[in-house]
């Protein structure tokens, strides 16, 4: 019977469609799950770049529901500084858990289909400057946040 209510339902062409239809909305609705996880995780694991002597522009922990694609876009580019300063230094493990970092967090602004800019949001230059492991602090703090704003945002 088992047998006869499984090949009947992939015979149905509606049933079919409607299933790979909720499939592919699950996978979309988790995916900035999984990279913004997976980059929480990586940050975890640096919280100190003692050999990179690197001063870093910091956002700030505001309100930034219009800008957060933009602020974001900032934490990146301060990210790759501090991956460029980290290839010359002794921990490869470091380089390669700060390369996780930015491939997670560009993957989730790609999936997330954020735009880069709007016009009132401040430029990366504008934020103060910090210390390589006061920034990864914040950075960390900043994709808490993000995280919560997208989930608030599927749960809406």
């Amino acid at each position: 019977m088992n047998s006869y209510l499984l090949s009947s339902s992939l015979n149905n062409k509606p049933t079919v469609t409607i299933f790979i239809i909720c499939s592919y909305l699950l996978q979309v609705q988790t995916k900035h799950d999984v990279f913004l996880s997976a980059a929480l995780a990586d940050l975890k694991k640096i919280k100190t770049c003692s050999e990179i002597d690197a001063s870093l522009y910091t956002a700030e922990m505001t309100d930034h529901s219009e800008c957060k694609a933009s602020v974001m876009n900032c934490f990146i580019l301060e990210m790759e500084v501090i991956w460029y300063e980290s290839k010359y230094a002794s921990d490869k493990t470091f380089t390669n858990t700060v390369l996780k970092v930015l491939k997670n967090v560009r993957k989730h602004l790609q999936v997330e289909n954020q735009s880069n800019r709007t016009s009132t949001c401040q430029k990366c230059e504008t934020f103060g400057e910090k210390k390589c492991t006061e920034f990864l602090k914040r950075f960390e703090i900043f994709i808490k946040q993000f995280y919560k704003l997208e989930e608030k945002k599927q749960n809406s």
